[in-house]
Protein backbone atom coordinates (compact mmCIF):
# COMPACT_ATOMS: atom_id res chain seq x y z
CA UNK A 1 0.00 0.00 0.00
CA UNK A 2 2.82 2.44 0.83
CA UNK A 3 2.23 5.86 2.26
CA UNK A 4 -0.46 6.80 -0.25
CA UNK A 5 -3.06 4.70 1.54
CA UNK A 6 -2.44 6.26 4.94
CA UNK A 7 -1.54 9.87 4.20
CA UNK A 8 -5.10 11.10 4.50
CA UNK A 9 -6.06 9.22 7.62
CA UNK A 10 -5.20 12.01 10.03
CA UNK A 11 -4.81 11.86 13.75
CA UNK A 12 -7.71 9.43 14.29
CA UNK A 13 -5.89 6.67 12.45
CA UNK A 14 -2.54 6.79 14.24
CA UNK A 15 -1.09 4.92 17.16
CA UNK A 16 -2.68 1.71 18.40
CA UNK A 17 -5.46 1.59 15.80
CA UNK A 18 -3.06 2.07 12.91
CA UNK A 19 -0.69 -0.59 14.20
CA UNK A 20 -3.60 -2.99 14.56
CA UNK A 21 -4.72 -2.52 10.96
CA UNK A 22 -1.44 -3.11 9.15
CA UNK A 23 -1.40 -6.80 10.20
CA UNK A 24 -5.03 -6.92 9.07
CA UNK A 25 -3.91 -5.71 5.64
CA UNK A 26 -1.31 -8.49 5.44
CA UNK A 27 -3.75 -11.20 6.53
CA UNK A 28 -6.49 -10.09 4.10
CA UNK A 29 -4.00 -9.67 1.23
CA UNK A 30 -2.68 -13.22 1.66
CA UNK A 31 -6.23 -14.55 1.95
CA UNK A 32 -7.36 -12.65 -1.15
CA UNK A 33 -4.36 -13.88 -3.13
CA UNK A 34 -5.56 -17.46 -2.61
CA UNK A 35 -9.04 -16.44 -3.73
CA UNK A 36 -7.53 -14.60 -6.71
CA UNK A 37 -5.81 -17.80 -7.80
CA UNK A 38 -9.11 -19.69 -7.84
CA UNK A 39 -11.39 -17.12 -9.51
CA UNK A 40 -10.06 -17.27 -13.08
CA UNK A 41 -9.41 -21.01 -12.87
CA UNK A 42 -12.70 -22.38 -11.49
CA UNK A 43 -14.85 -22.12 -14.68
CA UNK A 44 -12.27 -23.93 -16.83
CA UNK A 45 -11.28 -26.34 -14.04
CA UNK A 46 -14.93 -27.36 -13.64
CA UNK A 47 -15.53 -27.44 -17.38
CA UNK A 48 -12.80 -30.08 -17.80
CA UNK A 49 -14.67 -32.25 -15.28
CA UNK A 50 -17.80 -32.02 -17.44
CA UNK A 51 -19.54 -28.92 -16.04
CA UNK A 52 -21.87 -26.94 -18.32
CA UNK A 53 -22.25 -23.15 -17.95
CA UNK A 54 -25.38 -23.77 -15.87
CA UNK A 55 -23.53 -26.20 -13.58
CA UNK A 56 -20.73 -23.64 -13.19
CA UNK A 57 -23.41 -21.15 -12.13
CA UNK A 58 -24.78 -23.78 -9.73
CA UNK A 59 -21.33 -24.14 -8.15
CA UNK A 60 -21.36 -20.45 -7.34
CA UNK A 61 -24.97 -20.61 -6.17
CA UNK A 62 -24.40 -23.52 -3.76
CA UNK A 63 -21.50 -21.57 -2.25
CA UNK A 64 -23.84 -18.60 -1.88
CA UNK A 65 -26.55 -20.74 -0.23
CA UNK A 66 -24.00 -21.84 2.37
CA UNK A 67 -22.92 -18.23 2.87
CA UNK A 68 -26.57 -17.25 3.31
CA UNK A 69 -26.89 -19.74 6.15
CA UNK A 70 -23.54 -19.02 7.76
CA UNK A 71 -23.18 -15.25 7.26
CA UNK A 72 -25.23 -13.92 10.19
CA UNK A 73 -23.98 -16.71 12.46
CA UNK A 74 -20.35 -15.90 11.68
CA UNK A 75 -20.99 -12.18 12.21
CA UNK A 76 -22.74 -12.61 15.57
CA UNK A 77 -20.11 -15.12 16.76
CA UNK A 78 -17.37 -12.61 15.92
CA UNK A 79 -19.22 -9.96 17.96
CA UNK A 80 -19.48 -12.37 20.89
CA UNK A 81 -16.22 -14.34 20.84
CA UNK A 82 -13.84 -11.96 19.07
CA UNK A 83 -12.86 -11.31 15.46
CA UNK A 84 -9.57 -13.21 15.49
CA UNK A 85 -11.00 -16.50 16.81
CA UNK A 86 -13.80 -16.58 14.26
CA UNK A 87 -11.45 -15.47 11.47
CA UNK A 88 -9.13 -18.43 12.17
CA UNK A 89 -12.03 -20.92 12.02
CA UNK A 90 -13.23 -19.34 8.79
CA UNK A 91 -9.76 -19.59 7.25
CA UNK A 92 -9.42 -23.25 8.25
CA UNK A 93 -12.64 -23.99 6.36
CA UNK A 94 -11.30 -22.16 3.31
CA UNK A 95 -8.07 -24.18 3.46
CA UNK A 96 -9.98 -27.48 3.66
CA UNK A 97 -12.13 -26.41 0.72
CA UNK A 98 -9.06 -25.65 -1.40
CA UNK A 99 -7.46 -29.02 -0.57
CA UNK A 100 -10.64 -30.87 -1.57
CA UNK A 101 -10.80 -28.84 -4.78
CA UNK A 102 -7.20 -29.72 -5.60
CA UNK A 103 -7.78 -33.48 -5.26
CA UNK A 104 -11.23 -33.42 -6.90
CA UNK A 105 -11.56 -35.92 -9.72
CA UNK A 106 -15.28 -35.34 -10.23
CA UNK A 107 -17.88 -32.62 -9.84
CA UNK A 108 -19.22 -34.12 -6.58
CA UNK A 109 -15.97 -33.28 -4.80
CA UNK A 110 -15.92 -29.84 -6.39
CA UNK A 111 -19.41 -29.18 -4.99
CA UNK A 112 -18.35 -30.53 -1.56
CA UNK A 113 -15.32 -28.22 -1.57
CA UNK A 114 -17.48 -25.20 -2.33
CA UNK A 115 -20.03 -26.20 0.34
CA UNK A 116 -17.37 -26.45 3.08
CA UNK A 117 -15.80 -23.17 2.00
CA UNK A 118 -19.20 -21.47 1.94
CA UNK A 119 -20.31 -22.74 5.36
CA UNK A 120 -17.15 -21.43 7.01
CA UNK A 121 -16.88 -18.29 4.91
CA UNK A 122 -16.78 -14.88 6.48
CA UNK A 123 -13.12 -13.90 6.19
CA UNK A 124 -13.81 -10.57 4.52
CA UNK A 125 -16.88 -9.57 6.56
CA UNK A 126 -15.05 -10.33 9.82
CA UNK A 127 -11.99 -8.42 8.58
CA UNK A 128 -14.23 -5.43 7.70
CA UNK A 129 -15.73 -5.57 11.20
CA UNK A 130 -12.24 -5.76 12.75
CA UNK A 131 -11.11 -2.72 10.75
CA UNK A 132 -14.26 -0.77 11.65
CA UNK A 133 -13.85 -1.57 15.34
CA UNK A 134 -10.21 -0.43 15.38
CA UNK A 135 -10.77 2.94 13.74
CA UNK A 136 -12.39 6.23 14.66
CA UNK A 137 -15.71 7.09 12.96
CA UNK A 138 -14.12 9.75 10.74
CA UNK A 139 -11.42 7.29 9.67
CA UNK A 140 -13.89 4.45 9.07
CA UNK A 141 -13.93 4.84 5.29
CA UNK A 142 -10.11 4.82 5.13
CA UNK A 143 -9.96 1.77 7.41
CA UNK A 144 -12.41 -0.16 5.25
CA UNK A 145 -10.53 1.14 2.22
CA UNK A 146 -7.39 -0.45 3.63
CA UNK A 147 -9.03 -3.88 3.80
CA UNK A 148 -10.48 -3.36 0.31
CA UNK A 149 -7.02 -2.35 -0.88
CA UNK A 150 -5.69 -5.59 0.59
CA UNK A 151 -8.32 -7.47 -1.41
CA UNK A 152 -7.20 -5.58 -4.51
CA UNK A 153 -3.59 -6.54 -3.83
CA UNK A 154 -4.57 -10.20 -3.56
CA UNK A 155 -6.71 -10.03 -6.69
CA UNK A 156 -3.75 -8.51 -8.54
CA UNK A 157 -1.16 -11.07 -7.42
CA UNK A 158 -3.44 -14.15 -7.30
CA UNK A 159 -4.64 -14.25 -10.93
CA UNK A 160 -1.11 -13.55 -12.16
CA UNK A 161 0.15 -16.53 -10.13
CA UNK A 162 -2.72 -18.63 -11.45
CA UNK A 163 -1.78 -17.81 -15.05
CA UNK A 164 1.83 -18.81 -14.39
CA UNK A 165 1.16 -21.99 -12.42
CA UNK A 166 -1.56 -23.42 -14.68
CA UNK A 167 1.18 -24.41 -17.16
CA UNK A 168 2.36 -27.03 -14.65
CA UNK A 169 -1.07 -28.62 -14.29
CA UNK A 170 -4.65 -27.66 -13.53
CA UNK A 171 -4.39 -28.54 -9.84
CA UNK A 172 -1.08 -26.75 -9.16
CA UNK A 173 -2.67 -23.29 -8.74
CA UNK A 174 -5.27 -24.80 -6.38
CA UNK A 175 -2.53 -26.32 -4.21
CA UNK A 176 -0.85 -22.90 -4.18
CA UNK A 177 -4.11 -21.35 -2.98
CA UNK A 178 -4.33 -23.96 -0.21
CA UNK A 179 -0.74 -23.18 0.84
CA UNK A 180 -1.52 -19.45 0.94
CA UNK A 181 -4.63 -20.15 3.00
CA UNK A 182 -2.46 -22.03 5.51
CA UNK A 183 -0.04 -19.08 5.62
CA UNK A 184 -3.01 -16.78 6.23
CA UNK A 185 -4.08 -18.88 9.24
CA UNK A 186 -0.59 -18.64 10.73
CA UNK A 187 -0.44 -14.90 9.98
CA UNK A 188 -3.78 -14.33 11.72
CA UNK A 189 -2.65 -16.17 14.85
CA UNK A 190 0.76 -14.49 14.96
CA UNK A 191 0.01 -10.95 13.77
CA UNK A 192 -3.47 -10.14 15.06
CA UNK A 193 -3.67 -9.51 18.77
CA UNK A 194 -6.46 -11.35 20.63
CA UNK A 195 -9.50 -9.11 20.88
CA UNK A 196 -11.75 -9.05 23.91
CA UNK A 197 -15.33 -8.48 22.84
CA UNK A 198 -16.51 -7.69 26.33
CA UNK A 199 -14.04 -4.81 26.64
CA UNK A 200 -14.55 -1.28 25.35
CA UNK A 201 -13.35 -0.79 21.76
CA UNK A 202 -10.52 1.56 20.97
CA UNK A 203 -12.59 4.55 19.99
CA UNK A 204 -16.23 3.84 20.80
CA UNK A 205 -18.60 3.03 23.61
CA UNK A 206 -20.79 -0.01 23.14
CA UNK A 207 -24.54 0.32 23.20
CA UNK A 208 -26.86 -2.02 25.10
CA UNK A 209 -27.73 -5.17 23.17
CA UNK A 210 -31.38 -5.57 22.15
CA UNK A 211 -32.63 -8.87 20.78
CA UNK A 212 -31.40 -9.85 17.27
CA UNK A 213 -34.90 -9.38 15.83
CA UNK A 214 -35.14 -5.83 17.22
CA UNK A 215 -31.65 -5.04 15.94
CA UNK A 216 -32.54 -6.13 12.40
CA UNK A 217 -35.89 -4.30 12.37
CA UNK A 218 -34.30 -1.15 13.79
CA UNK A 219 -31.64 -0.81 11.09
CA UNK A 220 -33.78 1.63 9.03
CA UNK A 221 -31.21 3.66 7.08
CA UNK A 222 -28.91 0.64 6.91
CA UNK A 223 -31.63 -1.23 5.04
CA UNK A 224 -31.56 1.42 2.29
CA UNK A 225 -27.85 0.81 1.85
CA UNK A 226 -28.38 -2.97 1.98
CA UNK A 227 -30.94 -2.75 -0.85
CA UNK A 228 -28.38 -0.97 -3.02
CA UNK A 229 -25.75 -3.54 -2.08
CA UNK A 230 -28.10 -6.34 -3.16
CA UNK A 231 -28.50 -4.69 -6.58
CA UNK A 232 -24.73 -4.25 -6.83
CA UNK A 233 -23.98 -7.84 -5.82
CA UNK A 234 -26.52 -9.20 -8.31
CA UNK A 235 -24.73 -7.44 -11.18
CA UNK A 236 -21.33 -8.33 -9.75
CA UNK A 237 -22.23 -12.01 -9.41
CA UNK A 238 -23.70 -12.25 -12.90
CA UNK A 239 -20.53 -10.66 -14.26
CA UNK A 240 -17.96 -12.71 -12.34
CA UNK A 241 -19.70 -16.07 -12.71
CA UNK A 242 -19.65 -16.12 -16.52
CA UNK A 243 -17.16 -13.50 -17.73
CA UNK A 244 -14.62 -16.24 -18.44
CA UNK A 245 -16.93 -18.18 -20.75
CA UNK A 246 -18.18 -14.93 -22.35
CA UNK A 247 -14.64 -13.84 -23.20
CA UNK A 248 -13.72 -17.34 -24.37
CA UNK A 249 -16.66 -17.31 -26.81
CA UNK A 250 -16.25 -13.74 -28.07
CA UNK A 251 -12.51 -12.92 -28.02
CA UNK A 252 -9.20 -14.49 -28.98
CA UNK A 253 -5.57 -13.71 -28.19
CA UNK A 254 -2.58 -14.86 -30.26
CA UNK A 255 -4.83 -17.02 -32.39
CA UNK A 256 -6.61 -18.90 -29.59
CA UNK A 257 -9.71 -18.29 -27.51
CA UNK A 258 -9.47 -16.72 -24.08
CA UNK A 259 -8.60 -19.32 -21.44
CA UNK A 260 -7.52 -19.45 -17.80
CA UNK A 261 -4.31 -17.54 -18.54
CA UNK A 262 -6.06 -14.65 -20.31
CA UNK A 263 -8.82 -14.53 -17.70
CA UNK A 264 -6.11 -14.43 -15.04
CA UNK A 265 -4.72 -11.33 -16.76
CA UNK A 266 -8.20 -9.75 -16.70
CA UNK A 267 -8.57 -10.41 -12.97
CA UNK A 268 -5.04 -9.13 -12.31
CA UNK A 269 -5.95 -5.95 -14.17
CA UNK A 270 -9.10 -5.69 -12.03
CA UNK A 271 -6.94 -6.05 -8.93
CA UNK A 272 -4.66 -3.27 -10.15
CA UNK A 273 -7.63 -0.95 -10.69
CA UNK A 274 -8.88 -1.88 -7.21
CA UNK A 275 -5.57 -0.75 -5.71
CA UNK A 276 -5.61 2.52 -7.67
CA UNK A 277 -9.19 3.27 -6.60
CA UNK A 278 -8.59 2.42 -2.93
CA UNK A 279 -5.17 4.05 -2.55
CA UNK A 280 -5.51 7.13 -4.76
CA UNK A 281 -9.09 7.88 -5.75
CA UNK A 282 -11.64 6.88 -3.11
CA UNK A 283 -10.66 9.43 -0.43
CA UNK A 284 -10.08 12.20 -2.98
CA UNK A 285 -13.46 11.63 -4.61
CA UNK A 286 -15.26 12.79 -1.45
CA UNK A 287 -13.53 16.16 -1.72
CA UNK A 288 -15.52 16.86 -4.87
CA UNK A 289 -18.67 14.77 -4.42
CA UNK A 290 -20.91 13.28 -1.74
CA UNK A 291 -21.31 9.54 -1.29
CA UNK A 292 -24.69 9.76 -3.03
CA UNK A 293 -23.15 11.28 -6.17
CA UNK A 294 -20.31 8.74 -6.12
CA UNK A 295 -22.75 5.81 -5.95
CA UNK A 296 -24.88 7.29 -8.74
CA UNK A 297 -21.80 7.72 -10.94
CA UNK A 298 -20.57 4.21 -10.08
CA UNK A 299 -23.80 2.51 -11.14
CA UNK A 300 -23.88 4.69 -14.29
CA UNK A 301 -20.33 3.62 -15.21
CA UNK A 302 -21.32 -0.02 -14.79
CA UNK A 303 -24.42 0.42 -16.95
CA UNK A 304 -22.54 2.19 -19.76
CA UNK A 305 -19.65 -0.28 -19.73
CA UNK A 306 -21.90 -3.35 -19.75
CA UNK A 307 -24.03 -1.93 -22.57
CA UNK A 308 -20.91 -1.36 -24.67
CA UNK A 309 -19.61 -4.85 -23.88
CA UNK A 310 -22.58 -6.33 -25.73
CA UNK A 311 -21.23 -5.02 -29.04
CA UNK A 312 -17.46 -4.84 -28.48
CA UNK A 313 -15.30 -6.73 -30.96
CA UNK A 314 -11.79 -5.28 -30.54
CA UNK A 315 -9.45 -5.97 -27.64
CA UNK A 316 -8.71 -2.25 -27.22
CA UNK A 317 -12.42 -1.48 -26.79
CA UNK A 318 -12.77 -4.45 -24.45
CA UNK A 319 -10.04 -3.05 -22.19
CA UNK A 320 -11.69 0.40 -22.12
CA UNK A 321 -15.12 -1.04 -21.28
CA UNK A 322 -13.74 -3.41 -18.62
CA UNK A 323 -11.97 -0.44 -17.04
CA UNK A 324 -15.25 1.50 -16.87
CA UNK A 325 -17.10 -1.49 -15.41
CA UNK A 326 -14.43 -2.32 -12.82
CA UNK A 327 -13.98 1.30 -11.68
CA UNK A 328 -17.74 1.56 -11.21
CA UNK A 329 -17.84 -1.69 -9.25
CA UNK A 330 -14.95 -0.70 -6.97
CA UNK A 331 -16.43 2.71 -6.15
CA UNK A 332 -19.89 1.22 -5.55
CA UNK A 333 -18.62 -1.56 -3.27
CA UNK A 334 -16.28 0.64 -1.20
CA UNK A 335 -18.66 3.57 -0.77
CA UNK A 336 -21.71 1.47 0.09
CA UNK A 337 -19.75 -0.75 2.51
CA UNK A 338 -18.39 2.29 4.34
CA UNK A 339 -21.86 3.88 4.43
CA UNK A 340 -23.30 0.64 5.85
CA UNK A 341 -20.64 0.52 8.56
CA UNK A 342 -21.24 4.13 9.57
CA UNK A 343 -24.99 3.51 9.88
CA UNK A 344 -24.53 0.89 12.61
CA UNK A 345 -23.26 0.95 16.19
CA UNK A 346 -19.73 -0.32 16.76
CA UNK A 347 -20.72 -3.47 18.67
CA UNK A 348 -22.99 -4.51 15.80
CA UNK A 349 -20.38 -4.40 13.06
CA UNK A 350 -20.09 -8.19 12.90
CA UNK A 351 -23.85 -8.57 12.80
CA UNK A 352 -24.38 -5.97 10.06
CA UNK A 353 -21.49 -7.28 7.92
CA UNK A 354 -22.79 -10.83 8.38
CA UNK A 355 -26.28 -9.72 7.35
CA UNK A 356 -24.77 -7.94 4.36
CA UNK A 357 -22.96 -11.14 3.39
CA UNK A 358 -26.17 -13.16 3.69
CA UNK A 359 -28.16 -10.74 1.53
CA UNK A 360 -25.26 -10.74 -0.93
CA UNK A 361 -25.44 -14.54 -0.91
CA UNK A 362 -29.14 -14.38 -1.70
CA UNK A 363 -28.32 -12.38 -4.81
CA UNK A 364 -25.48 -14.77 -5.59
CA UNK A 365 -27.84 -17.75 -5.51
CA UNK A 366 -30.06 -16.45 -8.30
CA UNK A 367 -27.63 -14.39 -10.38
CA UNK A 368 -25.19 -17.17 -11.40
CA UNK A 369 -28.07 -19.46 -12.41
CA UNK A 370 -29.61 -16.74 -14.59
CA UNK A 371 -26.18 -15.89 -15.94
CA UNK A 372 -25.37 -19.54 -16.66
CA UNK A 373 -28.68 -20.07 -18.45
CA UNK A 374 -28.08 -17.07 -20.74
CA UNK A 375 -24.47 -17.99 -21.54
CA UNK A 376 -25.39 -21.68 -21.91
CA UNK A 377 -27.86 -20.71 -24.64
CA UNK A 378 -25.24 -18.40 -26.21
CA UNK A 379 -27.33 -15.30 -25.47
CA UNK A 380 -24.26 -13.14 -24.98
CA UNK A 381 -25.87 -9.82 -25.86
CA UNK A 382 -28.84 -10.56 -23.60
CA UNK A 383 -26.42 -11.39 -20.77
CA UNK A 384 -24.62 -8.04 -20.97
CA UNK A 385 -27.77 -5.97 -21.51
CA UNK A 386 -29.53 -7.67 -18.57
CA UNK A 387 -26.68 -6.58 -16.29
CA UNK A 388 -26.75 -3.08 -17.79
CA UNK A 389 -30.49 -2.83 -17.08
CA UNK A 390 -30.00 -3.88 -13.44
CA UNK A 391 -27.17 -1.35 -13.03
CA UNK A 392 -29.45 1.34 -14.47
CA UNK A 393 -32.06 0.33 -11.90
CA UNK A 394 -29.30 0.86 -9.31
CA UNK A 395 -28.89 4.45 -10.50
CA UNK A 396 -32.61 5.10 -10.00
CA UNK A 397 -32.66 3.45 -6.56
CA UNK A 398 -29.57 5.31 -5.36
CA UNK A 399 -31.20 8.60 -6.32
CA UNK A 400 -34.25 7.68 -4.21
CA UNK A 401 -32.66 5.96 -1.19
CA UNK A 402 -29.48 7.92 -0.42
CA UNK A 403 -29.73 11.36 1.19
CA UNK A 404 -28.35 14.32 -0.79
CA UNK A 405 -25.23 16.08 0.45
CA UNK A 406 -23.19 14.55 3.26
CA UNK A 407 -23.58 10.93 4.47
CA UNK A 408 -26.22 10.16 7.07
CA UNK A 409 -25.02 10.58 10.65
CA UNK A 410 -23.19 7.65 12.18
CA UNK A 411 -25.12 5.41 14.54
CA UNK A 412 -22.38 5.63 17.15
CA UNK A 413 -23.42 6.72 20.67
Amino acid sequence: MGTSSTAGMGEEFRGEGSLALFPTFIVVAVDATGLGIILPLLPFYSQRLGATPFVIGALISVYAVCQLIAGPIVGVLSDRYGRRNVLVVSQIGTCIGFVLLAIAGNLTLVFLARIIDGLTSGNISVAHAYAAEHSAPRARKQALGMTSGAIGTGLLVGPALSGLLVHYGDSVPVWAAAALSLISIVATIVLLSPDHPAAEPLYQQRVPEPTPARMIVGLRYAWRVLVLLIVFFFVNSMFLSQIGLFLSARFSWDGHSFGARELGAVFAYAGFINMVVQCLLITRANIFASDRVIVLAAFACMAIGLSGLAFAERISLLVALLTLIIVGMMFARSTLTAELSRSTAINRQGMIMGLNQSLMSGANICAPLLSGALIGHQLYVSWTLAMAAIATFGVVLAGQLLPPGQPAPSAQP
